[in-house]
């Protein structure tokens, strides 16, 4: 019996000397889901003073420029299509397949390598180690998450501070329709700017 490659769990049964478990795998297909949702959203987050299909709204440029920083950092050229690729093209070596080219446009390398990466995973919860793929697929989305606020732009503590100096202790969610943050406790509005620095600092690793 083999143990999973990514948790040390040992596999039993028709998996026993596969590479991957079920839970392992079906959390790469996640990511791999995740990765293709948040892709897009990085063209509304470059913006951090426009709403994500609106006018220009309120928030200085100076709001926004650690943020277009990080997103730059994500489209250019080792960013999340170059990264991704590379995923793909080892996946494909490690099958002994000789991987398809770059094409040109960041949306289309992202596009071949969602492609390529779900063709061959099958092959790989069996034939290869995947923790190195399910680790920098994991951090690919954790860069996304930390600039776009994640697939699902889930709740968030509420950063307002309160008269008498407490804190806030609703939460705050963005709503695309309108452009900016709301918090019902508080009643707190913030702009896309002023949302996009609350989650790049929830989203920083823990140094």
């Amino acid at each position: 019996m083999n143990t999973c490659t990514n948790c040390g769990y040992v596999l039993h049964g028709a998996r026993a000397l596969w590479t991957t478990c079920q839970a392992c795998a079906d959390r790469i297909t996640r990511l791999l889901a995740d990765i293709e949702q948040m892709w897009p959203q990085l063209s509304d987050a470059l913006e951090p003073t426009r709403g994500s299909s609106g006018p220009r709204v309120s928030g200085s440029a100076e709001q926004g420029l650690p943020i277009a920083s990080r997103i730059l950092d994500l489209i250019g050229p080792m960013g999340i299509p170059t990264r991704l690729y590379l995923a793909y093209a080892d996946l494909a070596l490690a099958r002994r397949i000789r991987p398809a080219g770059q094409p040109p446009g960041a949306d289309a390398r992202i596009r071949l390598a969602l492609y390529g990466l779900r063709k061959h995973l099958p092959w790989g919860v069996q034939g290869t180690d995947l923790a190195p793929l399910a680790t920098e697929l994991d951090r690919m989305a954790r860069d996304l998450t930390a600039v776009t606020g994640g697939a699902d732009t889930p709740t968030v503590p509420c950063p307002a501070e309160l008269p008498d100096g407490g804190r806030c202790t609703g939460r705050m969610r963005y709503d695309r329709d309108r452009g900016a943050a709301y918090c019902r406790t508080c009643r707190t509005d913030l702009n896309p700017a002023e949302w996009l620095e609350v989650w790049v600092k929830l989203g920083q690793p823990a140094a």
